[in-house]
């Protein structure tokens, strides 16, 4: 079985006041489109708007509708979670009055687990009670086929810039670190909000931070485009689960 391809972005932090970050993502989404080999999928993992407008997000899915692929977004801290559900609701995945924008994508060779991180008001993100619950009953949903967790802040300490712990209170990224210990079947954990591409692992899971798509807020622009670097992530999973050892 083939691995299923996904791109992923993230912090496009869509601004009328800054027309060439949605001239960078124009552009984002014409590269991804014109890939020799396609994307099964495309996620966004936050600050799709600086602002939190209506406007903001209104462009930013005129453009993102353009993908031939797939496409799923959730909020970072810049967004504002019911105007981003209100102009992506979909009817499906993303609806007007969901108390946070998480969810499952079933119908892909890799289950899709989509979570909301923001913390209204407050950089850091946070995972309550009630989204960690939401979380456990996606991942123990269906074992037999692997996942992806995506979300916009890393819940997992970024070795690079000011500030290596971006939960407060840092226990819901500990929290989910322990879940993610229950299910071998997780593939990935991919997230945005650091504006900086980092790599690791937790609990033995591949974790990534892709870099900020808007150049002029990208912390690692210069060493990114010294070493010609996208700032944007490619995965491949494998679209089956190990057997147990």
């Amino acid at each position: 079985m083939q691995p299923m391809r996904i791109v992923h972005i993230s912090d496009t932090h869509i601004a009328r006041d800054r027309p060439e970050r949605a001239a960078g993502l124009e552009a984002c989404v014409a590269w991804i489109d014109g890939l020799e080999q396609p994307p099964d999928a495309v996620v966004h993992t936050g600050d799709i708007a600086h602002n939190g407008r209506v406007e903001e997000y209104r462009t930013a899915r005129a453009l993102l509708d353009r993908l031939a692929a797939p496409y799923f977004v959730l909020p970072g801290n810049r967004d504002d979670r019911r105007n981003l559900a209100t102009v992506f609701d979909d009817g499906r995945h993303i609806r007007e009055d969901m108390p946070f924008v998480q969810y499952a994508v079933e119908d892909l060779a890799v289950r899709l687990i989509v979570v909301d991180s923001l913390n209204e008001g407050v950089s850091k993100g946070r995972l309550c009670p009630e989204r960690l619950a939401h979380i456990r009953a996606m991942l123990e949903t269906d074992t037999a086929r692997p996942a992806c967790l995506f979300l916009h802040h890393p819940p997992f300490e970024v070795a690079v810039g000011p500030y290596p712990r971006h939960f407060e209170p840092w226990a819901g990224a500990e929290a989910l670190t322990a879940e993610l210990q229950r299910h071998r079947h997780v593939r990935g954990i991919f997230c945005g909000h650091v504006h900086r591409a980092f790599d690791t692992a937790v609990a033995g899971v591949r974790a990534s931070v892709v870099s900020c798509l808007a150049d002029d807020l990208r912390w690692d622009r210069p060493e990114r485009a010294k070493r010609g670097l996208p700032v944007l992530g490619v995965h491949e999973i494998a679209a089956d689960v190990p057997a147990a050892a």
